[in-house]
């Protein structure tokens, strides 16, 4: 009688697998692999204009809200752009890694109609994402060729794909070819794709106008018998309906700032007369002309080398709550007052610019 073998290795698949309780299974062959062949250069375009869309929306939307947020938390100008390249950085990678890795889709690849996917055909999860994001810093980064080398691998390899979905072994394939995709799901991205492009181009907004404010050379505007000025952005325009005794009446008619200089010859007063005298006097006649008027403490300044002192003064115009700044200001022929004001809930965030303009009055002479 043959003697059996129990130790002998189980039967194997035709893939090398070993079978459980005797059974064959087949392993799935790659859908997506087999998909991906099918396309044509089309891919490659739609893959493009997503990368585009994308990258607009980050640099104008995300980038935008970055300088913003880091502008008013280190309340300048100019903020700490280590800052804002780092925090730009991160929040570019996430985009990139959490939103392809959960649901396969950026919002460019949403509207374009792609998706990046496994062999399988659903979301390529985490780690693969984590991959492709890593590449993704080279083979589509914007400094390196302007993404070059992910187009021409997209272009040349049989699967379509770029370094980082070769390395991550993902697909970026047509949504219509996956099946019918949820009307929930298309329902999130949709409202997502709107929220983002509001905000995008709110900030986009900002964004370019700090830069204009920063390339574009700044306003001088000269007193009326060129005596004295003060510089303003390229966004300020002068308005001589303000007040018809005012030298210099300057204004932001987009954020409703306003600024007026008005002076005054040290020879129509008494030679006695004090910066301190003279603040009491304009501070007298401001408080008469406003209705509910909350004065704000005096201080000290020098306004381009010249003794001044700056109040605030709050109240209501014609109903219209309203905040000033005032500064007073000796030179050695003139006394002058710097009036600027904007409505009370939006002084806050327009200080900054008014004292910015405030501090370069000057004489002409002394230029």
């Amino acid at each position: 009688m043959e003697e059996i073998n129990l130790s002998k290795s189980p039967p194997a698949s035709a893939s090398g697998e070993p079978m459980r309780n005797g059974g064959y299974h087949r392993r799935e062959p790659d859908k997506m692999a087999s998909l991906s062949q099918t396309y044509g250069s089309s891919i490659f375009f739609r893959r493009w204009a997503a990368w585009m869309i994308d990258f607009i929306l980050i640099v104008f939307g995300y980038g935008g809200l970055v300088y913003f947020i880091a502008k008013k938390v280190a309340e300048t100008e100019s903020p700490n752009m280590g800052m804002v390249v780092i925090l730009f950085m991160v929040g570019s990678f996430c985009y990139y890694l959490l939103l392809e890795g959960l649901t396969g889709y950026t919002l460019g690849k949403f509207v374009l109609r792609i998706q990046v996917v496994n062999g399988e055909g659903r979301p390529p999860g985490m780690i693969k994402s984590l991959i492709r994001t890593l590449i993704q810093m080279v083979d589509t980064n914007p400094l390196l060729f302007w993404g070059l080398p992910a187009g021409i691998c997209v272009l040349v390899t049989p699967r379509k794909q770029r370094i980082g979905d070769m390395a991550a072994n993902t697909y970026v394939v047509r949504t219509r070819d996956l099946g019918k995709v949820s009307q929930k799901k298309t329902g999130i991205f949709a409202g997502a794709i709107i929220l983002m492009t509001i905000i995008s181009v709110v900030f986009a907004v900002s964004l370019i106008s700090t830069l204009i404010a920063q390339i574009v050379k700044p306003e001088v505007f000269t007193s009326k018998d060129n005596q004295f000025a003060v510089t303003a952005p390229w966004n300020w325009s002068r308005d001589n309906s303000m007040n018809q005794e005012a030298d210099i009446s300057i204004k932001n008619e987009f954020t409703d700032r306003y600024l007026m200089v008005l002076s005054e010859p040290k020879s129509d007063f008494d030679s006695s007369m004090t910066l301190q005298e003279y603040k009491g006097i304009i501070e007298d006649h401001l408080v008469s002309e406003i209705t509910d008027p909350e004065l704000g403490s005096a201080s000290d300044r020098a306004v381009n080398g010249y003794p001044a002192i700056e109040f605030t003064l709050k109240g209501e115009v014609d109903g219209i709550p309203v905040m000033y700044n005032v500064t007073t200001i000796e030179t050695p022929s003139h006394y002058h007052q710097v009036l600027a004001w904007t409505y009370a809930s939006r002084y806050g965030r327009a200080q900054q610019e008014l004292r910015k303009i405030r501090d370069s009055f000057r004489e002409m002479n002394m230029m």
